[in-house]
């Protein structure tokens, strides 16, 4: 079976915390990513609101920036809290 090893290990009798699943350590990092994607995504919006004369245009580009950045923020804020305490302490 594939493990990824962390950093800081600890526990040199009991190696079980130290270890995880390649699958597991995608899954921890996985919400980084889709928050990056994410925010960037919410800048395009931005960008279609600031550069729209049309209110038909800019008001929904605006909501969507809205969403999309609040979502980032919660992606990133998970992200950062699964692989902060496996990875760096």
């Amino acid at each position: 079976m594939l493990t990824v090893q962390s950093r800081y290990c600890y526990d040199a009798l009991n190696n079980d915390r130290c270890e995880m699943l390649v699958w597991q350590m995608y899954i921890s990092i996985l919400p980084i990513g889709l928050g990056i994607m994410t925010l960037v995504a919410s800048l395009i919006c931005l960008f279609a609101y600031l550069m729209s004369d049309d209110n038909a245009t800019r008001l929904p580009a605006f909501n969507w920036f809205k969403r999309l950045i609040i979502v980032a923020f919660l992606l990133l804020s998970v992200g950062l809290f699964m692989t902060f305490g496996r990875f760096w302490g």
